[in-house]
């Protein structure tokens, strides 16, 4: 299956996101107890942050709203489209299986490094069954390109795939950050071993939102600019 992907180049001008928040009980405390449990296990070096569990979810899309008038637009674009997004996602289910992982980027001075799969690694996830979210993030994808929110600059520093057979705009991986990880010197390969098969179970969708980044709600999760509450 061929792909097209846009390269990252720097986060720095993204200003906002969307996101399925993962705040409600009892799947937040679930997810607690995992991350907290593979801490006390494996945090062999202290190199091991585990994520804020206020601040579970599963990225859809990263925005960069420079300006008050893309703010507005993204709004609207969710004003408009709540039933459909309601549509796409009522009665649906996410499935969590087994950990995942992002090695750090290899630079021009160590591109010859030799490192097995699961070391130097940048952060540790659970893995996403992508299935339900496809349809909803092609969508959103696309009304955001049809209303000029994305720019050539914005296309080029966005993690994104089109599976060319479907046609649909996604992220490269959708995933939940348990852990990040900084000069890392270990090899996570038990890890790995041990929670490849691990079943979370499955997880309901109750929140759509844009995200803000940096900026949080009395809940300590991160402000919504826009939030469909799917029924």
């Amino acid at each position: 299956m061929k792909q097209r992907r846009f390269v990252q180049k720097n986060q720095a001008t993204f200003t906002h996101f969307v996101s399925v928040p993962l705040i409600l009980q009892p799947t937040q405390g679930k997810l607690q107890k995992l991350m907290e449990d593979i801490h006390k296990k494996y945090n062999f070096d202290q190199s091991m942050n585990p994520n804020n569990p206020f601040l579970f979810h599963i990225t859809i899309s990263m925005l960069g709203l420079s300006n008050q008038e893309k703010i507005n637009k993204a709004k609207q674009i969710f004003i408009d489209n709540e039933q459909t997004i309601k549509n796409y996602l009522k009665n649906s289910s996410i499935k969590l299986k087994g950990l995942g992982c992002f090695q750090n980027r290899l630079n021009q001075q160590n591109k010859y490094y030799k490192r097995g799969p699961y070391e130097d690694l940048n952060i540790i996830y659970l893995n996403v069954d992508e299935t339900p979210l496809l349809p909803v993030s092609d969508f959103i994808i696309r009304q955001f390109l049809q209303a000029e929110i994305f720019d050539s600059d914005d296309l080029k520093s966005m993690n994104l795939i089109m599976d060319q057979q479907s046609k649909m705009f996604r992220a490269e991986k959708f995933h939940i950050t348990l852990f990040r990880l900084k000069d890392c010197k270990i090899n996570f390969q038990q890890l790995f071993d041990e929670y490849k098969d691990y079943q979370f179970g499955d997880v309901p969708i109750q929140y759509f939102d844009i995200s803000t980044r940096w900026q949080y709600d009395k809940d300590k999760f991160y402000q919504p600019l826009a939030r469909i509450v799917i029924d």
